[in-house]
């Protein structure tokens, strides 16, 4: 809305003013960061994770249990390597869930930072989360009680 000057004027339940530059400039800076950053640091964790620099699980050193997670950097070290089943041994989980999550977020990542040119945006139902929240549930329930041993890392 503008006065009689000219000028914009703001009324209770008006939008605040906008940024110094054009939102469509910040969201360009914003994208180019994230598609600068994120696979640079996806490459030095793979680098790190390839010259032995292994993950610490908090969760197993307080409680002495295997979380969902546990064994997951030495199956991401097997995957970079190539050794499929040394990478499931360590944790199954991670191909049940991990490399479709990982593949999700690589597509939101496409759509983020090319927005226009990106792939189309995936609507997955409420009960794929549900169904995903049970596996991680079950499967961190069964990796620590005995007889399954095999669900350890």
């Amino acid at each position: 809305m503008k006065n009689t000057e000219g000028r914009a004027c703001f009324h209770r339940g008006a939008a605040a003013p906008s940024l110094h530059f054009p939102l469509s400039t910040f969201h360009f800076l914003i994208r180019t960061a994230v598609g600068i950053l994120v696979p640079m640091l996806v490459f030095l964790a793979c680098r790190r994770l390839l010259r032995g620099g292994g993950l610490l699980c908090l969760f197993y050193e307080l409680t002495g249990l295997y979380c969902p997670g546990c064994g997951s950097g030495r199956a991401a070290i097997a995957l970079l390597r190539g050794h499929v089943w040394e990478a499931f041994s360590h944790n199954a989980l991670l191909f049940l869930l991990g490399i479709p999550c990982g593949a999700l977020l690589v597509w939101e990542y496409l759509r983020f930072v090319f927005p226009g040119l990106g792939p189309k945006k995936i609507e997955l139902p409420v009960w794929t989360a549900r169904l995903a929240l049970g596996m991680i549930a079950v499967f961190w329930l069964l990796r620590n009680i005995p007889g399954f041993e095999i669900l350890a890392p």
